[in-house]
Formats: C-alpha cells, sequence, structure tokens
C-alpha cells in the first residue's frame, strides 16, 4: 500500500506542481476548475441517467405530495417515506461515478493541503521538529543529535517518553529549502525543511513517515523511510496558511470546492449531464 500511495502521490504532484508553477492562486484556481470539470465529464459517461432521472422525478412527486396533501397525515407521510426512497436511489445512481473520481481527486487534494495548506519557516522564525519513536521506550533516541544547513537547532532536544517523541525548536536562519539531518545510534536520515520563499509556489513536506498508504499519501512529499529505520516518523510543525481569493483569504478546502462548483454548473449544460 505504501507503493500505491507513493506513486499516487507522484503523478498527482507533477499536475499540480505543474499548474502551480504558474503562482499559487493560479494554481489552486486550475486545480479547481479542472476537478469540477472532471467531476462533470465523470457523470457523463459513468453515471446511470436513467436511474438519476427516474429518482429525481420520484422525489420531486414526493415534495409535492408532501405541499398538496399537507393537511392529510397519514398521505403525507406516505409521500415523506417516497421522499427518502427517492433520496436514496439518487445516492446510489451517483454511487459510480463517484467510484471514478474518488482516488484521483483524493490523491490531488493531498497535493493541494502540500502546496497551500502550510507556509515555509519565515526567516528568522522558529518551528518545533519532532521525531517519533513508534513507542513509549525511547529505545535508541534517548541519544539523538540533530543539525541542520541554514537552520539553526535552538534548543537541546526534550524527550517525551510517555509519548515516545523528542522535540527540538529550529530557527530558520537563510531563505530556501534546506535539509535537517538526524543521527541516531550511528546512523543519519534526512529531512527536508523550507525556510520562507516570498510568494512563489513552495511544495512542503511536513511529515516524512515509514510506511503506510495514509501518512505516505498525506502530509508527505518524501520517500518513505527505510523499513528498518529506528523512527517511525520526523515532522516539522508548519504553520497553517490561507489563500487570497482577491479581497477573501480563506482554507483552501472551501475555496477549491466553491470553484470547482461554480466551474461544474458552468459546464453542466454544453456536456448534457443528468445530475
Amino acid at each position: 500500500m505504501t507503493a500505491i500511495a507513493f506513486w499516487l502521490r507522484t503523478a498527482a504532484g507533477w499536475l499540480v506542481g505543474a499548474l502551480y508553477s504558474l503562482g499559487p492562486e493560479a494554481g489552486l484556481v486550475l486545480v479547481s476548475v479542472l476537478t469540477g470539470v472532471g467531476v462533470m465529464v465523470a457523470f457523463k459517461y459513468t453515471a446511470d441517467r436513467k436511474a438519476l432521472r427516474s429518482a429525481k422525478d420520484s422525489i420531486q412527486a414526493a415534495l409535492l405530495g408532501i405541499v398538496i396533501f399537507r393537511h392529510d397525515t397519514r398521505t403525507m407521510f406516505a409521500e415523506e417515506w417516497r421522499l427518502i426512497r427517492g433520496s436514496a436511489q439518487y445516492m446510489l445512481a451517483g454511487l459510480r461515478p463517484l467510484a471514478a473520481v474518488i482516488v484521483p481527486m483524493v490523491a490531488i487534494f493531498a497535493q493541494l493541503e502540500l502546496y497551500s495548506g502550510f507556509d515555509p519557516i519565515p526567516v528568522g522564525g522558529t518551528a518545533l521538529v519532532t521525531v517519533e519513536a513508534g513507542g513509549e521506550a525511547l529505545g535508541e533516541l534517548a541519544h539523538t543529535t540533530l543539525a541542520g544547513n541554514a537552520v539553526e537547532v535552538e534548543t537541546p532536544p526534550l524527550r517525551i517518553e510517555r509519548e515516545g517523541e523528542v522535540c527540538w525548536r529550529i530557527r530558520g536562519d537563510e531563505p530556501g529549502r534546506h535539509r535537517l539531518v538526524l543521527n541516531v545510534g550511528g546512523r543519519t536520515i534526512e529531512k527536508s525543511v523550507v525556510v520562507g520563499d516570498g510568494d512563489r509556489a513552495v511544495r512542503l513536506s511536513p511529515h516524512r513517515v515509514r510506511s503506510g498508504f495514509y501518512g505516505t499519501m498525506f502530509g508527505s512529499a518524501e520517500r518513505p523511510l527505510p523499513a528498518d529505520a529506528p523512527v517511525q516518523a520526523i515532522s516539522v510543525d508548519y504553520e497553517p496558511s490561507l489563500v487570497a481569493l482577491g479581497p477573501v483569504a480563506m482554507h483552501w478546502i472551501p475555496a477549491t470546492l466553491i470553484i470547482a462548483t461554480i466551474a461544474a454548473l458552468v459546464v453542466k449544460p454544453f456536456l448534457r449531464v443528468e445530475i
């Protein structure tokens, strides 16, 4: 599963990265528009149009019946049950298009989180670096050291025995993409870290993990840690980011959903989609 997540992440990262090369805001808008259009194309070619139309007709008839027979309790409850059945049929009819788009959408949204979900460490700013041992006992992490190029490690390691974690505070001295080097029992493990790059679109990698579909797909843009690595994950605590769309700043998820919905509604009549 880790290998599948890695290749899905790589393919989605190539697409999102190409669009984000035009700028953070332009990249988000283009990815959102393509997502909305892609969903409509999936509905056009994979949805059961007859089932969708039948379910919509049943829902509309039930709503009309509820209004007309609102003074007849028994009939109104029958129409409400008909409304529930029609809604369930409509949802079932949409499962095939959903199955067609869910995997690429998840992969693309995971990459959007890396491009638009976090801000780099400001020049002169600080962040926490956390190493997870994967258990309550720190074991080999008892004598761990951390160093970095163009990044200053400001504090000695803070060991949290109960959580199996070791933490440091780092300071970004120079803008750019740098690397942290973790020394664990004579072995070195690297982790990327990005310090303020202005308005240029930068893909951040808050985590580097050893294995697992979820950890590899979400929050990481680096190769998985070796299977025999003495740590489960290394994380940099970047600050959350907001996307500026004109005068409005918001998280990328609602921004993407709004733009994708508008794009889908615009192309719907041209594609003649039954939805």
